[in-house]
């Protein structure tokens, strides 16, 4: 069991694209967006491969916004709205230019919900549309407030990344609702790692008194915790560790994450 816990986005700067003020979307031929040093794909591009000529009309671009992501990433925010102002789609890359976020608005539900196969296959044909590199492995579905999620968690030398990976969501029909990737920075792997008997051993002894562990440790990419279960900053590299599961003297779940190489405390969820 693995539990992400995100910090609040955090608005750090707004920068103006190309100078100019927010013009009227050109769908086809439009050039790469160029704000403040930034080189990614315009959203007109974007959104002339996702919406209707009918959708099209009449939106507006707004003027490059620059934010943080849930997990601490700067990311180039675009948006398109409509001329009542309500947003149509929003897109965010981060600064290398690589596509991070499609949100479409107005998606309509369906009741019909799609099979697993169906749901794969639209997911698919909606990254290769946008020309996205296709995860490996294979991924998850579920439904969720009328949707279908299509989710590939990442990996990194078989071991799996919480919370990063790319999510697909589909309505019934399987249009696109929006689709989000998360890259973690990953620090270096220790030389040799330690066994995970030897982490079980290691973590009993850090255990409070009237505590048990499951009798399983699992390998994961984590994000080190301070001194007082807090979370450090975002971008701090995620570490491989092992991570090892419990039940606390009352009943209550928790999980201690290990050095996968040396067995140090790097964090625990649930521990007082």
């Amino acid at each position: 069991m693995y539990k992400v816990r995100w910090s609040l986005a955090l608005l750090v700067g707004l920068v103006a694209a190309c100078g100019a003020p927010s013009t009227a979307i050109a769908p086809s031929g439009a050039p790469l967006a160029d704000g403040a040093g930034l080189n990614v794909r315009s959203i007109a591009t974007i959104a002339a491969q996702l919406l209707t000529p009918i959708e099209l009309r009449g939106l507006i671009t707004k003027p490059f916004t620059l934010v943080r992501s849930e997990s601490g990433e700067s990311r180039a925010r675009q948006v398109l709205v409509g001329s009542n102002g309500v947003e149509a789609l929003r897109v965010e890359s981060a600064l290398d230019g690589s596509l991070r976020l499609v949100v479409k608005s107005g998606v309509a539900l369906e009741s019909a919900a799609l099979s697993e196969s169906a749901a794969i296959a639209r997911a698919l044909r909606q990254l290769m549309r946008l020309g996205l590199e296709i995860p490996g492995g294979g991924p998850a579905v579920r439904g969720a407030a009328g949707r279908t999620l299509v989710v590939w968690t990442r990996e990194v030398r078989g071991v799996p990344v919480p919370g990063d990976g790319t999510r697909v969501v589909l309505n019934g029909a399987g249009d696109l609702v929006g689709l989000a990737i998360e890259e973690s920075p990953l620090a270096t792997p220790p030389a040799r790692l330690a066994r995970g008997d030897a982490a079980l051993r290691a973590a009993t002894a850090l255990m409070p008194n009237g505590a048990i562990v499951d009798g399983t440790s699992e390998l994961a990419w984590v994000l080190p915790t301070g001194a007082a279960g807090e979370l450090l900053d975002q971008r701090t590299s995620r570490r491989l560790a092992w991570c090892v599961s419990g039940v606390l003297r009352d009943g209550a779940a928790f999980e201690l994450q290990l050095d996968a190489g040396n067995l140090a405390l790097l964090g625990w969820d649930g521990a007082p």
